[in-house]
């Protein structure tokens, strides 16, 4: 699937997340040795010299104790409680040192996931023809060519370390024993140094190469991405059906407010607009407006409230393009709509 040419979206966040909970996310190997080497070597550089002190004086008090006949069945125990102890003091540094280089690399890759689902068994595994098919795929290829590569890498960098200093480690033979510690030492330190300075380079790039791997392995299709755009914000027909239902309750709330009015405009069948003057409106104000169907519950609406109906087709056509609901009339329109409230409280006085 991740080979599949019609692949070529991005993932997306979604996409992402569901990815994460089943377990597929990325992470490089490499950089996690590299990280967990440069931790061991910092921590032996620390504590490296009171480590072999301790380990000297243990192997002298073992020495001491444990000759044959010397000990009791309380000795012996007490023996190996010492041993025991020692070891703590030995190992639990660096236990604890590689499990913290641990979980920070593994955050620091993959973030905090949690799933199970890399746990339960796949049994299309077992399949032979599936299993031949991922032994001979690219990926194994691509594998096989970064294991020669890095294996070149470190070969190139100890014989550049060593290959100078051979003469001079073997002309210690000849020195006394500090002395030739001291040069072995010096050789060993830069060999260390330069095979973790080669692990962090690989590392970086494998990292690099898992990261673009699993975002090619998770590409969606465009049909893909337009199914999950539907199901996040609803389909076509949900929403055109959600529209309509709030557009009917607006056409209610707005037919409410015509017994409001002061005057309805019409065309006379086709448009109508419902408007209110009076003190506290600095102008007139469209309470309702509608064209065909709409216009015609307007206008039945407003004969039922007693509301006053003019028939003046170009002003109802120029008030319905230039004004929305509960929204005053523009300026330009004042002294025609004047001219229609006086009218009508005309009408009022002479009633």
């Amino acid at each position: 699937m991740a080979n599949d040419p019609g692949r070529t979206e991005r993932a997306t966040p979604r996409r992402r997340n569901k990815a994460r909970e089943e377990g597929s996310v990325p992470r490089s190997t490499d950089f996690d040795g590299a990280l967990l080497l440069w931790g061991n070597f910092f921590l032996f550089m620390g504590l490296g010299g009171a480590t072999l002190a301790l380990m000297t004086k243990q192997v002298a008090h073992f020495l001491s104790r444990a000759q044959p006949g010397a000990l009791s069945e309380a000795g012996r125990i007490t023996l190996l409680a010492d041993v025991l102890t020692i070891l703590g003091k030995l190992v639990l540094p660096f236990l604890a040192v590689n499990l913290g280089v641990a979980l920070i690399t593994g955050f620091a890759q993959r973030g905090f996931t949690f799933s199970t689902k890399g746990l339960e068994p796949k049994f299309d595994r077992l399949n032979p023809a599936q299993g031949f098919q991922r032994i001979f795929s690219s990926r194994a290829l691509v594998d096989l060519l970064k294991s020669v590569a890095k294996f070149a890498l470190l070969a190139w960098v100890s014989y550049a370390v060593l290959a100078p200093r051979i003469p001079i480690l073997m002309a210690t033979l000849k020195l006394p024993l500090g002395q030739s510690m001291d040069l072995f030492q010096s050789a060993v330190f830069a060999l260390y140094r330069n095979v973790m300075l080669a692990m962090l380079l690989i590392a970086v790039a494998d990292f690099g190469w898992q990261r673009f791997s699993w975002e090619k392995s998770i590409r969606m299709t465009k049909q893909e991405v337009r199914d999950e755009m539907k199901d996040s914000e609803g389909s076509p027909e949900v929403k055109q059906k959600q529209k309509s239902i709030m557009q009917a309750a607006a056409r209610r709330r707005m037919l409410a407010e015509v017994p409001k009015a002061t005057v309805v405009v019409t065309n006379p069948t086709h448009v109508a607009i419902a408007l209110r003057y009076d003190a506290e409106t600095a102008a007139p104000v469209c309470l309702a407006k509608g064209l065909d169907h709409l216009a015609l519950k307007i206008r039945e609406k407003a004969k039922e409230a007693g509301v006053p109906i003019l028939e003046r087709p170009e002003l109802a056509r120029a008030l319905y393009r230039a004004v929305d609901v509960n929204e005053p009339i523009p300026k330009d329109l004042y002294q025609a709509v004047a001219q229609v409230l006086a009218f009508v409280y005309r009408l009022r006085g002479a009633a």
